[in-house]
């Protein structure tokens, strides 16, 4: 920008006189807001160094303790992204979400990060019952001493066991926020989350239908649309990861798609409820589906071959994937314990040929 001199006005026009100094040029003040734009060549020196850090391993991914999972993104979960993982009632998404959060944490002991779970839909202490089964292969209607079916009230022996867990815990930086909070509220509690613990962090909400209306929404949709502009911004601006959890609509259950052997069994993006606004923010979206709940003895066009023991069988399906291609994985829950594995692809029916 070019400068300017100022100057007393009775001088003004003439050369100064020997005994005065001429006062230094002052740069003009920009006018308007600051500039909001980059240059190009910038993302790309940017991005070198961003490839150099992975390089050199000062940049990773959290690995998972499933291979296929990790597989989705860059050979683990990638920092500053947003997952959402959709299912319908009972198919095991927030189970899904607490076997992540336990596995990155035990996968990744040279990294120094915090877990924050955003718990709506239960008790953190019901997510404390789930792990103490898990971490102990205990079944949980046992540790709860349900007494049904025969089966018997939790021993002393095993109440010490699981004791024993919870106190090996202690070190885990895991926290858990259990009662609903609007986007605003969110909003400031991982920023105050953020300033607490001053270091990376892993965030759980479960799940984005339950986060409460605001005073300012109009409608849920609303609040949707603004949960997905504020988990985007914020990842941007910290070092966060988000696995945000949601439903899927009720249209996968209708009869018609469950007819066996049909792309229709497959849920789709607009299967995920809010799927107009988290779609657009997500890296990863994924939907899980359990094929034996409806029946199906043949799955989808592949035609996977369903058998009564699939029951807990468990098909994810990645619908939107910006760190490489779409795919569709197995996994098995066992609810007794907990716990999830993934496990190979079932076979698939032979193709019928006309004699």
């Amino acid at each position: 920008m070019e400068s300017f001199s100022i100057r007393n006005s009775e001088h003004f026009g003439q050369p100064p006189k020997p005994a005065e100094k001429a006062l230094a040029p002052v740069a003009a003040k920009p006018v308007g807001p600051p500039k909001l734009w980059k240059r190009y060549s910038d993302i790309l020196l940017e991005s070198v160094e961003y490839a150099g850090k992975r390089q050199r391993g000062e940049i990773k991914s959290l690995k998972t303790t499933w291979k296929g999972f990790n597989s989705i993104g860059l050979n683990g979960i990638e920092w500053q992204s947003l997952y959402v993982i959709a299912a319908r009632p009972g198919v095991g998404k927030t189970l899904v979400a607490a076997t992540l959060a336990r596995g990155i944490q035990k996968m990744n002991p040279d990294q120094d990060f915090a877990v924050l779970h955003f718990q709506f839909e239960m008790l953190g202490r019901n997510m404390g019952m789930r792990e103490l089964s898990s971490g102990t292969n205990l079944n949980i209607r046992y540790i709860q001493s349900s007494q049904d079916d025969g089966m018997p009230a939790l021993s002393e022996e095993d109440l010490k066991k699981l004791e024993s867990y919870a106190l090996a815990q202690d070190s885990r930086k895991e926290y858990v926020v259990d009662r609903a909070l609007t986007v605003p509220q969110l909003r400031d509690a991982i920023y105050a989350f953020y300033a607490d613990v001053k270091k990376p962090f892993v965030v759980t909400l479960d799940h984005a239908g339950l986060v409460k209306q605001s005073a300012q929404d109009t409608s849920k949709q609303q609040t949707l649309q603004n949960l997905s502009t504020m988990l985007t911004e914020t990842k941007n601006a910290l070092p966060v990861t988000f696995l945000i959890l949601t439903q899927l609509n009720r249209e996968i259950d209708n009869a018609e798609r469950q007819k066996p052997g049909k792309l229709e069994n497959y849920p789709t993006e607009a299967d995920v409820y809010g799927s107009d606004y988290l779609l657009q923010c997500a890296d990863v979206m994924i939907a899980y589906n359990r094929p034996a709940k409806y029946n199906l003895s043949l799955y989808g066009p592949q035609r996977y071959m369903i058998s009564p023991a699939d029951k807990y069988l468990l098909a994810m399906h990645v619908l939107k994937n910006r760190f490489g291609e779409l795919s569709i994985q197995f996994y098995k829950a066992d609810y007794a314990t907990m716990s999830v594995q993934q496990v190979h692809e079932p076979r698939i029916a032979p193709t019928r040929t006309s004699s």
